[in-house]
């Protein structure tokens, strides 16, 4: 609920000003008003968080091999099975040209076995001889292949090499050794560690805003695509329980990568609230506070039942046209700043006018000029 105005200020010094002139209103402080009505507010969980590839590989050579070409450097982009480094296949490749020339020959003498056969010269238990080691050819020359093409270490997926430095011409590499990683920024997660206090604010689909920490910040949208169906015990201590949160989102300017911390900003919900502009704030104690404009024959009964109103300030005020507009000083209670707004919970009451200009040279109880289009 909206209490009475609270005016803190003695009103003989909020008048000082407007004592110096009695001719009209017109040498009073200009300001700009906002009338308090409903804003559109977002409830939101905060968390800083690391940024993770939804695509990520580490690459390794499926055979032993020494390098003999490197086809790419660091930082390249490089798409599915393209060739990154090419191990000595000196042997193999011979082997394969021999087993491909045994493969045309058998296939040759089988189909020449094939016509035989139709011609009745041959049996049928010869023609299937030359048949079975037509295929025989084949298949070696396709194992042949493939274990050449062992020798050609490929990307596996699309995305941007990583450090290549570590791998020199003329290395030996084993298999499974470890010799670069390959990440695809285009789409990413960041992984978020929600309070559990917040845990029942979360689902899947909510929207996500994330900033990075840079300066200017980049910033990017996303959904929630996960959240972990348990909480994670704490290791040591005694820290609150934390629910794993992932949101996955496009990475549109390619500029965010895997590993870097951002800001995220977990959307639960949308609501309708009164609303006072971020101008019409000010911090006293770290009490805020703002400077309502009324008529003041409205606001007299409140003054007088002021203990900080003296009689000379009162008598000023009461020689005073009605609608002459004056500021207060009211204490509010407000939500969390969305969007250069603060959601009002008391204090203000939809229709009230605020002062949004001039603010720092307002006292409580001074006479104002409200400027034309004010609203």
């Amino acid at each position: 609920m909206r209490g009475p105005f609270v005016v803190v200020l003695t009103l003989s010094v909020a008048l000082a000003a407007c004592g110096q002139s009695k001719k009209s209103n017109t040498t009073f402080l200009s300001i700009n008003t906002a009338t308090i009505s409903q804003g559109s507010f977002q409830p939101s969980i905060k968390a800083v968080s690391p940024l993770e590839s939804t695509t990520n590989v580490t690459l390794s050579p499926e055979t032993d091999g020494r390098v003999i070409k490197k086809l790419v450097r660091e930082g390249d982009q490089v798409q599915r099975g393209q060739v990154i480094l090419v191990l000595d296949n000196t042997q193999l490749s011979a082997q394969l040209d021999a087993s491909q020339s045994q493969a045309r020959y058998d296939k040759v003498n089988a189909e020449r076995y094939q016509y035989l056969y139709e011609q009745g010269a041959v049996p049928a238990k010869r023609r299937d001889a030359y048949f079975t080691k037509a295929i025989e050819s084949r298949d070696q020359a396709i194992a042949d292949k493939a274990t050449l093409n062992y020798k050609f270490v490929r990307s596996p997926i699309n995305g941007v090499i990583g450090d290549l430095d570590t791998v020199k011409i003329g290395d030996y590499i084993k298999t499974g050794e470890v010799i670069t990683g390959i990440v695809d920024n285009s789409t990413l997660w960041t992984l978020m560690e929600i309070p559990a206090s917040q845990g029942s604010q979360v689902k899947v689909g909510q929207p996500v805003r994330l900033a990075s920490q840079s300066s200017p910040a980049i910033t990017g949208k996303g959904e929630i695509t996960f959240v972990s169906p348990y909480y994670a015990i704490p290791k040591s201590g005694n820290p609150p329980n934390t629910l794993m949160v992932k949101a996955e989102f496009p990475n549109l300017t390619g500029q965010l990568k895997t590993g870097q911390y951002v800001t995220s900003e977990i959307i639960t919900g949308s609501r309708e609230q009164l609303a006072v502009p971020v101008q019409a704030v000010m911090m006293q104690a770290q009490q805020p506070f703002v400077y309502q404009v009324v008529p003041v024959s409205k606001a007299l009964p409140n003054i007088k039942r002021s203990p900080n109103t003296t009689a000379k300030a009162l008598k000023r005020l009461e020689k005073l046209p009605g609608n002459t507009p004056i500021v207060l000083q009211t204490k509010v209670q407000l939500g969390d700043l969305q969007n250069n707004l603060y959601p009002v919970i008391s204090g203000l009451k939809a229709g009230d006018k605020v002062a949004v200009s001039n603010t720092s040279r307002l006292r409580s109880g001074m006479p104002v000029k409200v400027s034309a289009g004010a609203n």
